[in-house]
């Protein structure tokens, strides 16, 4: 049973990530990125959950934990791509917004690639979960 503790792990250590990069967007972007809190808020969260259920043994956590995690893999790098081609956009005119979305980049890119680590993760540690689950 040790992976199991390994996946609770993994996915209470990825939640914690992503509230803590809401507080840092927000402390270097400044309120603008109130968005990043709530949302960093809601998945941390929702990771932590599925972290603690799973480190209780319910089996039946697995697969919302890798959901979230795939989905929002996603939606970072969506989010990462969009925003360095604002950042592409604004470079010519130097806007005075640049630096900040030059740090949101930064911060959705550290996200995306601690996303792709965590789903990479969770697969080599779920792999004897879904022996019994599926």
């Amino acid at each position: 049973m040790q992976f199991i503790a390994h996946s609770a792990t993994i996915l209470t250590i990825y939640g914690v990530f992503l509230i803590i990069c809401g507080i840092v967007a927000v402390s270097f972007i400044g309120f603008k990125a109130k968005t990043a809190l709530v949302s960093g808020g809601m998945s941390g969260t929702s990771a932590i959950i599925c972290g603690c259920l799973i480190g209780h043994g319910h089996s039946w956590a697995y697969l919302p934990g890798l959901v979230i995690t795939l989905g929002l893999l996603c939606v970072f790098s969506w989010r990462c791509t969009k925003t360095l081609f604002t950042i592409f956009d604004m470079i010519p005119e130097k806007h005075p917004d640049l630096k900040g979305k030059g740090i949101a980049f930064l911060i959705i890119g550290c996200m995306a690639l601690v996303s792709l680590f965590s789903l990479l993760l969770q697969f080599v540690f779920y792999k004897p979960a879904f022996n019994g689950f599926l």
